[in-house]
């Protein structure tokens, strides 16, 4: 049933939670070899405390995207401004139907360039902010570049 549900996904988001599960899956192995290496809790323990955080994470994901509780804002990139010294994505202004959205990226928005079709899926709950007529949006659960 969690297989079917998951499938139905549009791909951005399948990937994010393929990412979590499989960062999960990580610190799951990682806390195995701690446990079996040198047997104290204090180094292992916090490994399985993040391999627990990241499927918790993932299953709530799935379990909200399957529920249909994201909105799909799609627009093309009007801008985009970067850092001064490391020149990494600072933000960048989405011009959608309903206005221009200043968009705060984590770090899989470095392809994002001027003009390139961007889609955002975003938590129906997640709370944009408003700066000089401009709406701010500083989290979402996965972007696609086109």
């Amino acid at each position: 049933m969690m297989l079917q549900e998951f499938r139905r996904l549009p791909e951005p988001l399948q990937k994010q939670v393929l990412t979590r599960l499989g960062l999960g899956a990580v610190f799951f192995l990682i806390m195995l070899a701690l446990l079996i290496a040198v047997r104290d809790a204090y180094l292992w323990l916090p490994c399985a405390g993040a391999a627990a955080s990241f499927a918790a994470a993932a299953f709530l994901l799935l379990r909200s995207a399957a529920l249909g509780e994201y909105v799909v804002v799609s627009g093309g990139c009007a801008e985009v401004r970067h850092t001064a010294i490391k020149r990494r994505v600072k933000y960048f202004i989405l011009r959608t139907d309903s206005g221009d959205l200043k968009v705060i990226p984590r770090g899989s928005a470095r392809k994002v360039r001027r003009g390139a079709a961007v889609r955002l899926y975003v938590s129906k709950n997640t709370p944009v902010y408003e700066e000089n007529g401009t709406q701010i949006l500083y989290t979402y659960m996965a972007l696609e570049i086109e």
